[in-house]
């Protein structure tokens, strides 16, 4: 078999089989490039050596393929920074292969891939590999790690460029990290309408549109956002006060009552609790407010209220049995109408409410953002992970 043909057989077997990789291969030029060993993409083309794809089955070029499309869909030509390229495409290698593998692709023989490193991004792999010595299949220590631009033999990536050839300003790299998300969720749209979007593609695309922010962040936002913050002229602006001008103050008036659920059914364990009430009662010093802390598995066990005098909030598992994640909100309704929000500390795995109870809703999920695909999915509030 000719080499071009053994090529468009590939191809035409992408379109067939796996049509989210071939919707962002298709946007892609191919072209031929005898100074690289293996293969290699910036983002926008794919340069291979036709003397190595010839040396493989149609079924690994199909893999190769996937592989050079994958590391353009989790971006990393965009993301290396001051990372080492040779390592940094190791790192995306052990990131992506997994997700290939599940897919159904046929991998290449020594192509790196460790079920350790699954759901986990590259720019945390490149931090766990090791500096000087092999460490495992396809390995080959310090210099290859340091010095190959690929490592795992499979294809690699190099740098995203401007028309100019030129490195990316950032004002370049948010626009081509935008083309890419909308042409991900494109191609996730194709490969479903035909039944053939595995679900580690479906997480990553759900990874895309709802981005994992850090739980901190997102609970100290929250609470922020549901603050009683609003200007006061009773207390003017002192900074203003000297040159005549008289102008309100921003004031804080403290929060609501708030509603802290805690799901004891058993998957919570006392580090989760205290690494969150740590963050929590940082952020309360700035906020004071009357706590209602209601522990309940598969119904409430136990409601503790600490008032502002009484801080901090201490958390303690209670209960460990079946859950039902609806007994909060009911109880709040009832006895705390004016809450500020409700903070749900859960592994969203349970009986869940279907209407939105009309309160700020912020849920902490203990389940890693990638294995909540089995969970329950809240039809109101925020997610956050707690990891």
């Amino acid at each position: 078999m000719k080499k071009s043909s053994k090529l468009a057989k590939a191809i035409a077997r992408t379109v067939l089989d796996h049509p989210f990789f071939a919707t962002l291969l298709l946007r892609m030029q191919l072209r031929e490039d005898r100074d690289i060993q293996t293969a290699c993409t910036d983002g926008r083309q794919i340069r291979y050596n036709p003397a190595f794809i010839d040396s493989l089955s149609v079924d690994h070029i199909v893999f190769v393929l996937a592989h050079l499309v994958m590391h353009v869909a989790h971006f990393h030509p965009l993301r290396r920074n001051a990372r080492t390229l040779g390592r940094f495409n190791k790192a995306g290698d052990y990131a992506i292969n997994g997700i290939l593998k599940e897919a159904g692709l046929k991998l290449l023989p020594h192509a790196l891939y460790h079920e350790s490193f699954d759901n986990l991004a590259a720019e945390q792999i490149y931090d766990r590999l090791p500096g000087g010595s092999g460490d495992g299949e396809g390995d080959g220590g310090e210099n290859d790690i340091d010095q190959s631009d690929d490592p795992g033999g499979c294809g690699g990536f190099e740098d995203a460029k401007n028309e100019y050839d030129k490195p990316l300003s950032k004002a370049e790299r948010q626009r081509q990290e935008a083309e890419m998300t909308v042409a991900i969720q494109q191609a996730a749209q194709a490969a479903k309408a035909q039944g053939k979007l595995p679900g580690s593609l479906a997480r990553l695309v759900n990874d895309l549109v709802h981005p994992v922010l850090d739980w901190r962040e997102i609970l100290r936002t929250f609470i922020d956002h549901t603050s009683g913050h609003d200007y006061s002229w009773n207390h003017p602006n002192r900074r203003h006060i000297a040159d005549g001008i008289y102008l309100p103050s921003f004031r804080c008036n403290g929060l609501k009552p708030l509603v802290l659920a805690v799901d004891t059914s058993g998957s919570i364990s006392q580090r989760e609790l205290n690494q969150f009430q740590a963050e929590l009662n940082d952020i309360l010093e700035s906020y004071p407010a009357t706590v209602n802390v209601v522990y309940c598995d598969s119904d409430i066990s136990a409601i503790h209220t600490i008032t502002p005098d009484e801080f901090p909030v201490e958390l303690k598992a209670v209960g460990f049995g079946g859950t039902d994640l609806c007994p909060p909100f009911e109880w709040a309704i009832k006895n705390v109408p004016d809450a500020a929000c409700i903070i749900y500390l859960t592994d969203l795995q349970g009986n869940s409410p279907d209407i939105d109870p009309g309160i700020p809703t912020l849920w902490i999920s203990t389940t890693r953002v990638r294995d909540l695909a089995a969970c329950y999915h809240p039809k109101f509030g925020e997610i956050a992970t707690l990891e």
